[in-house]
């Protein structure tokens, strides 16, 4: 048991204000260098990311014009997979450059009135034959349209993703002071101790290879990003083997 500071020696009690400070040096120096790591990651992450980008850009327009030129299907066929295989990939690092900025400083938003069941349903439209379920309410909200776009088309790819073979997908939207969005897949579901991390930079938790492959955990960064830039909230509710809400909320004006 260590001695009441009123009972120690002129020189215990150096010998204890040293070993503080040398503890509290050790700390500091410790967290500066994991900080300096941090930093230095984002760095490269936003170097490497811009350098993918501009050869993306070429393979996808080069693809593309070919494909105007070809009439045989097969050769077709071939491009058209190239072209969206590269879009897929440029979208991937798009997100990677928005979350690695998100943890240095807040998103920019570009806020105009829109209509959320238009938009919904648009993207909606481009998940054909996956078992969606909707039910829309006409809801016009402030907010950046491109980053809730990215926001929905990420809940929804996550939910695809994750959904069990032959189970629906429920999408909601609904007014509760503020706008809210759920959506509800019928997969694997998520361990209670995964939820507290399911919106980290770079983190699944998913146990399936086969799906862990198709995805790098920045999704639902990004969108926990967004959507708190626009002072909203997003959670999520799951059960193993049953399935997953994921839930957000955005004011209606801004």
């Amino acid at each position: 048991m260590s001695k009441n500071l009123e009972c120690m020696s002129k020189r215990e009690l150096i010998e204890l204000i040293t070993r503080s400070k040398k503890e509290t040096i050790k700390y500091v120096n410790k967290y500066l260098e994991e900080e300096e790591k941090r930093d230095t990651l984002r760095i490269v992450l936003l170097k490497l990311s811009h350098e993918f980008k501009t050869p993306l850009n070429a393979i996808i327009g080069f693809s593309d014009l070919l494909k105007l030129q070809k009439s045989n299907p097969e050769d077709y066929n071939y491009l058209n997979n190239i072209s969206n295989a590269s879009k897929h990939l440029l979208s991937l690092i798009q997100d990677l450059l928005d979350v690695t900025r998100s943890q240095y400083k807040p998103l920019e938003l570009s806020k105009t009135y829109f209509n959320t069941k238009d938009v919904i349903q648009n993207i909606i439209t481009g998940f054909q034959n996956k078992n969606i379920n909707y039910t829309l309410s006409d809801i016009d909200i402030l907010a950046d349209e491109t980053r809730f776009k990215q926001v929905i088309y990420n809940l929804i790819s996550n939910a695809v993703k994750f959904n069990s073979a032959n189970g629906n997908i429920t999408i909601l939207t609904y007014l509760d002071n503020n706008f809210i969005f759920e959506i509800s897949d019928c997969g694997e579901g998520i361990k209670d101790e995964d939820k507290e991390i399911i919106f980290d930079f770079f983190t699944q938790a998913s146990n399936d290879l086969k799906k862990r492959q198709f995805g790098c955990g920045i999704g639902l960064s990004l969108c926990k990003s967004i959507v708190e830039a626009h002072g909203g909230e997003i959670n999520v509710s799951s059960q193993l083997n049953i399935g997953s809400t994921f839930r957000f909320s955005i004011p209606l004006l801004g």
